[in-house]
């Protein structure tokens, strides 16, 4: 019985090697999740270097820069309208034309608080899809570890060669997790970065939204600031499922 005893040592410490790998594979994917930069909050979503973050840079450039811009091309775009009134207004249309300046004065008033509100309004935009990925999270987890057992016959049996073949398996899955882990990482940092420079020219193209020729413009980085934030939980719904699909395979 010493060689039976020397088998199931030898089964037991493959087996537990197994584990630790797939186990550790699913701890890295879940790093992304609840504790990673997809649920951060829009103040912290990448790290900071000394005392300036990102997030700093971005409402700076966008306060000193970018505002002052936007407020012009809201300038721009009252002057045309008005401009446009003026040409439709005659000597027996005056009541008319009063009407269509005042409703230009509340256009105006409208707008200029969108885009000196700005930032805030793409970083609230942010949070509702944050509070998805907050519910989606509280509701499966970021992800459950790998139950071997209920996923392949060798890890109940004392077959060497068997969990030797598994545990090839497991190191060539653990290469494919790290440069999964790697892709989803630069995608999230991208993703975060992208919010952030989105949201610092958010002035410019808010106040294209006043002409009919510009509107599509602003509706067009609406969508797209909408999409990089709706990304995130197709992200997170991704790494819930890595354990899953894992299993099934």
């Amino acid at each position: 019985s010493i060689a039976d005893d020397i088998n199931a040592w030898l089964c037991g410490v493959l087996r537990d090697w197994c584990n630790w790998i797939f186990g550790a594979q699913t701890d890295v994917m879940k790093s992304l999740g609840a504790n990673g930069i997809l649920s951060a909050p829009f103040e912290s979503m990448l790290a900071s270097a000394g005392d300036v973050s990102m997030y700093d840079i971005a409402r700076g450039v966008w306060q000193v820069a970018v505002l002052p811009i936007g407020c012009g091309v809201l300038g721009l775009v009252f002057t045309v309208k008005l401009i446009q009134i003026s040409q439709r207004m005659d000597g027996n249309a005056s009541f008319p034309g009063v009407k269509e300046v005042v409703f230009l004065l509340v256009f105006f008033a409208v707008f200029l608080f969108l885009i000196q509100n700005s930032f805030d309004l793409m970083a609230s935009i942010y949070e509702v899809c944050g509070l998805a990925i907050d519910r989606v999270e509280a509701l499966f987890g970021a992800g459950g570890a790998l139950d071997l057992p209920e996923v392949s016959v060798v890890t109940t049996d004392d077959d060497i060669p068997s969990l030797i073949a598994m545990l090839v398996v497991s190191l060539i899955s653990w290469v494919v997790v790290l440069a999964a882990y790697v892709v989803a990482l630069v995608v999230c940092w991208a993703r975060a970065l992208q919010l952030y420079i989105m949201a610092a020219f958010a002035p410019i193209p808010l106040a294209f939204l006043g002409m009919d020729a510009t509107r599509q413009i602003g509706l067009g980085y609406l969508k797209s600031f909408g999409a990089v934030c709706i990304a995130g939980v197709i992200i997170l719904v991704l790494l819930i499922s890595f354990p899953l699909v894992l299993g099934g395979l």
